[in-house]
C-alpha cells in the first residue's frame, strides 16, 4: 500500500515521494550496529532491498516481501528504522518534507517512539521516489541530523549481524 503525497521544500520546488506501508511487506529490517541508533539505506534495486530488509514468510500470510520488480525501474526508497517498543507504530515517524537543494536530497522527518515495553520491535519509515537520485542524502529527525550517505558509495552495504 502506498500513500502517495508530496513534501514541499525550502525554496517552494515540491518533491514528490510515496511513502510505503511496512505492514504492506512481509519483511523486517535486518540487524544494525549500534542497535540503539538509528540506520539509514538508500535503495535503489531489488538486491539492495534484499540487503536491507529480510523476508518473514508466516503461514496464513500472503503479503509480498518486497515491491515488485518494475517498482526499480524508476523509483528509489529512503530508509530510516529503529527499534522500539512493541506496540502501535502508526505514528512513530511522520514526514516533515522531502527537499532538494544545492547540498542535495534532505529528509525531514519527527520520530516519536512508542512508550518502553516488555518487547521491542524494528520499525522503519520507508519514502519512494522518483530515480535518479542526487549525489548526497540526508536524513533529519526531529530536525537534528542523523545521517548522511552518498548515493553512488552505498551500493555495498554493511553485510547483516547474525541473529543473537
Amino acid at each position: 500500500m502506498l500513500a502517495v503525497t508530496a513534501a514541499v521544500s525550502a525554496n517552494g520546488a515540491e518533491q514528490p515521494y510515496e511513502r510505503l506501508d511496512p505492514a504492506a511487506y512481509q519483511s523486517f529490517v535486518a540487524n544494525w550496529q549500534p542497535a540503539d541508533g538509528p540506520f539509514c539505506a538508500v535503495i535503489r534495486t531489488a538486491t539492495d532491498w534484499d540487503r536491507v530488509l529480510k523476508p518473514a514468510p508466516t503461514m496464513g500470510r500472503t503479503r509480498p516481501f518486497a515491491p515488485p520488480p518494475e517498482f526499480w525501474h524508476f523509483k528509489a526508497v529512503l530508509l530510516v528504522a529503529h527499534v522500539i517498543g512493541a506496540g502501535d507504530a502508526s505514528d512513530v515517524f511522520q514526514v516533515v518534507r522531502l527537499s532538494l537543494g544545492t547540498g542535495g536530497l534532505e529528509l525531514d522527518y519527527r520520530f516519536i517512539p512508542t512508550p518502553p515495553a516488555t518487547s521491542t520491535m524494528k520499525w522503519y519509515l520507508a519514502v519512494a521516489l522518483p530515480k535518479p537520485l542526487p549525489l548526497v542524502v540526508r536524513f533529519m529527525e526531529n530536525r537534528r541530523l542523523i545521517c548522511t550517505l552518498r548515493t553512488r558509495d552505498i551500493a555495498p552495504l554493511p553485510p547483516p549481524l547474525p541473529p543473537p
